[in-house]
């Protein structure tokens, strides 16, 4: 609840959002093509995207690593979208482009429009305020058309409520459990037995091909790391980007107390009254804030961890929230704090990256950084031309880029793959002729995280399948459990037949109370459903077959409905809406398709950044 801005107020770089993370990514093929060549990567209709804007969209993941290719999906989707918007002459007033501006909090200061913190972000991102403006007008349509389908999906209240409160009932139940163990003594397994299990299951008993690697790998990130940056350097960089070094993030604590959207002024005081005296508590005895976190706090993400939300920077707590806690000293408990959501108790737990060696850390790192991603291309093409051209050994690619080469433990092919060898296309690399065979360098596989590996072959060891004699004692434990768990099954079915008719009675033990979403160590989920679809004249009964091989039969005692889980179970319903509609925006995106023509460069999708020639790069 916490983790985001309000609507339409994120942080600036979330503006170019990428919808691949929202929408269906289609295969590959659909969007095969050929067109004019003027250094594009895709075509959407008449609308070209290049490599550079697939580099910003990738630049504002906010920490993440995405894919080139789903990246290159959302943009395509998203030009879909603008083209729509084009032929139905869908445009954004002057005055909804100038509030979403405003109310973007890295362009105000004090709550307020600041034009000099505009100017000085136009200034760094952008060569002209129209083409912010444009995306700008471009993201409001977007954000319009996402919240038009997610307020298509229309169910009735009533429905949502009692959606809910069945979500919120649950059942008492106590528990039988049929050991399928008590059967093994009536188990006989022949060795035919043994021979048809072993052939049934054959790849079971496989050992996959494995093979001993040496290995380059070249990243950004890596070569950020051995670039030396300047004092001079970092007081330059700090005069053109004065708010550069801004890091400060703080750990905060907090209290909350609900008050929901329509509550009437006295149901808020009634709120607020309740606040204060948990207040009193806090301030009287600082130590027991996680203590009384727990107890009090009606944040689900935060209350069970004692209120932490952990560090965070600015813009992405809610602005009431964020003008008292960036203004606390460490260890400080404020006053009540009203957002939106209700009312909070804050407590500053610790502050970072405020310091100067902090701050000078912080450019030091872009500035490897962005050198790095420069020396990339570079290092990407020599590393293509010497491991091909000297392709008995890694040697001189590694002596020539100062890298280190690496060894592999034993690499399986396949499922039982781990690791950085577990990328489909490095394992397809790794396991080709070329490199078992001819024993040859591999080609540079880009992993498509920002790293890209050659690697050569050292030892292998081709698949071999595991003597029947060595697996027997294993395949005669396996049949007896899987016979022991059908006997199991078919006592259980009797008895819990006889139950139902009053015919038996057993000592069912340890009752504990199931949700329909609740998840319990004892009660397997598929049973869950099977408990609840059971009649409501208790005690009924009802059974399944569990994981362990053991058939267990549930007695229904009670029923009755937990309202505390109401508020917990709205959001559920809420969530589902959203899915449905999501669905419904899927579908339409995807229509969109047979009106504008989708092509795109599959060289030049994995070439983007200045990757090798596609020659040498696996696809």
């Amino acid at each position: 609840m916490f983790n985001v801005v309000e609507k339409h107020q994120k942080v600036v770089k979330g503006i170019m959002i990428v919808i691949a993370s929202t929408f269906v990514v289609w295969g590959v093929s659909g969007y095969f093509g050929m067109g004019g060549d003027d250094g594009y990567v895709a075509k959407v209709g008449s609308n070209k995207i290049y490599s550079q804007d697939i580099d910003r969209a990738m630049d504002q993941s906010q920490g993440q690593q995405p894919d080139k290719m789903q990246v290159l999906f959302g943009l395509i989707n998203r030009q879909l979208l603008l083209n729509s918007f084009d032929d139905h002459h869908l445009s954004v007033t002057t005055m909804q482009l100038q509030d979403a501006i405003a109310a973007i909090p890295a362009f105000q200061t004090d709550g307020k429009f600041d034009i000099n913190k505009y100017q000085e972000f136009l200034k760094q991102r952008y060569t002209t305020s129209a083409k912010f403006e444009q995306d700008m007008q471009q993201q409001i349509l977007i954000n319009q058309e996402l919240d038009f389908f997610k307020n298509s999906y229309f169910t009735a209240q009533t429905f949502q409520d009692k959606f809910a409160a069945l979500l919120s009932r649950e059942r008492n139940v106590s528990r039988y459990v049929i050991d399928p163990k008590q059967f093994y003594a009536k188990i006989s397994i022949s060795e035919s037995d043994i021979a048809a299990y072993y052939q049934q299951n054959i790849a079971k008993y496989t050992v996959a091909e494995q093979v001993k690697l040496q290995y380059i790998q070249l990243s950004a990130d890596n070569i950020a790391k051995t670039i030396k940056v300047s004092d001079a350097d970092v007081t330059k960089y700090l005069q053109d980007h004065p708010n550069a070094s801004n890091n400060e993030q703080i750990d905060v604590s907090h209290i909350l107390f609900t008050v929901a959207a329509d509550a009437t002024a006295a149901q808020k005081a009634q709120v607020k009254a309740q606040a204060e005296k948990v207040l009193a508590q806090v301030k009287a005895n600082p130590a027991d804030f996680a203590k009384l976190a727990k107890q009090y706090s009606q944040d689900p993400g935060s209350a069970a961890n004692g209120g932490d939300l952990g560090f965070f920077g600015h813009g992405v707590m809610v602005k009431p929230f964020e003008d008292v806690a960036f203004t606390m000293k460490k260890g400080q408990i404020s006053d009540l704090v009203e957002t939106q959501y209700g009312f909070h108790i804050l407590k500053l737990n610790d502050i970072k990256g405020n310091d100067e060696a902090s701050k000078k850390a912080l450019v030091v790192q872009q500035l490897q950084k962005q050198k790095a991603q420069q020396q990339l291309p570079a290092m990407i093409d020599q590393l293509n031309d010497l491991t091909y051209n000297k392709a008995d050994s890694l040697e001189p690619a590694a002596q020539k880029l100062g890298i280190n080469i690496q060894n592999s433990d034993w690499v399986s092919k396949g499922a039982a793959a781990t690791g950085l060898f577990a990328n489909p296309k490095l394992q397809k690399t790794v396991f080709s002729d070329e490199v078992l065979k001819q024993h040859h360098n591999s080609e540079v596989v880009d992993l498509g995280d920002g790293s890209y590996v050659v690697a050569r072959s050292t030892e292998f060891k081709p698949a071999t399948m595991t003597a029947l004699q060595t697996v027997k004692s294993q395949i005669i434990d396996a049949l007896k459990a899987q016979q022991a768990s059908q006997m199991a099954s078919g006592l259980g079915q009797q008895d819990l037949a006889q139950l139902q008719q009053g015919k038996l009675k057993l000592n069912f033990a340890n009752p504990e109370n199931v949700t329909l979403l609740g998840q319990s160590k004892t009660v397997d989920p598929m049973a869950v459903k099977q408990i609840f679809a059971a009649p409501a004249n208790f005690p009924s009964y009802t059974g399944a077959l569990a994981q362990d091989g053991s058939y267990v039969l549930y007695q229904i005692n009670s029923q009755a409905t937990d309202k505390g889980l109401d508020a917990q179970n709205e959001k559920v319903v809420s969530q589902l809406a959203e899915q449905y509609s999501m669905m419904n925006l899927n579908a339409y995106v995807g229509s969109l398709r047979s009106l504008y023509k989708v092509n795109y460069k599959l060289d030049r999708v994995q070439n983007t950044g200045g990757d090798p020639a596609p020659a040498q790069v696996s696809q």
